[in-house]
């Protein structure tokens, strides 16, 4: 199994000045760009985890929202085929600098509107979705559109809604964030899309990690597969 317990992480303080509450700008206007150089050690073990449990050799797999790109890279190692899309195009201008020519896996990335996938009903094996779905306002229709597109079902990762990451009123710190979502909330949300497994990973903010398939005290990231 892969994973990236023995990795020294560089890390990222997603709750500096920019976060705070003062701040007035709308979750679209992110771009991943504006933390390039940080790596996100709980989003690298999400597709490390998609990696080793639902990304076969020589599979097809589409990156929603590939952001920086380190999971279109993870996914190449067991992939035949990679694709990523994002709305973001600054993602896409960067990504397309520095992985066009170098993963020769990476069939094409592009930008997306954010709901409507441009591929054909079952054109990818495999959709993996990591600290995305957070973003979106009308995220059932961007589930639908996932599961649409894949034969074998969708991964989705997103951060488990903690204490110390939520303001009083309930709201996330990271205010790009436009919700986060408990075990119970997030089960309610993906069990309308199809049956699903369950992965919980757990452990403190630079890792390592645990996996389990029940929420723990030290649960970071929520990240089912919805089957098809």
């Amino acid at each position: 199994m892969i994973n990236l317990m023995n990795y020294s992480y560089r890390l990222k303080n997603f709750f500096s000045a920019k976060f705070s509450k003062q701040c007035k700008f709308h979750p679209s206007e992110y771009s991943t760009i504006d933390d390039k150089g940080n790596v996100v050690p709980v989003q690298i073990e999400a597709y490390f985890l998609a990696l080793n449990q639902y990304i076969d050799k020589g599979s097809s797999v589409l990156d929603v929202g590939f952001g920086l790109g380190y999971g279109l890279i993870i996914s190449s190692i067991h992939a035949k085929n990679v694709y990523g899309i994002d709305v973001d195009r600054k993602a896409l201008q960067h990504c397309m600098g520095y992985l066009k020519g170098r993963l020769p896996t990476l069939s094409n990335i592009d930008t997306y509107d954010g709901y409507h996938i441009p591929y054909d009903n079952d054109f990818f094996d495999v959709v993996i979705c990591v600290d995305v779905i957070e973003h979106v306002e009308n995220y059932h229709k961007l589930i639908d559109e996932m599961i649409r597109v894949s034969k074998k079902g969708v991964f989705l990762s997103t951060p488990n809604r903690r204490p110390e990451y939520t303001n009083p009123d309930g709201s996330p710190k990271n205010y790009w964030h436009l919700r986060e979502w408990n075990y119970e909330e997030f089960n309610s949300i993906i069990g309308q899309h199809g049956k699903c497994e369950w992965h919980c990973i757990n452990g403190p903010w630079d890792g390592p990690f645990t996996i389990s398939d029940k929420v723990q005290e030290n649960t970071m990231a929520l990240s089912p597969f919805i089957y098809k």
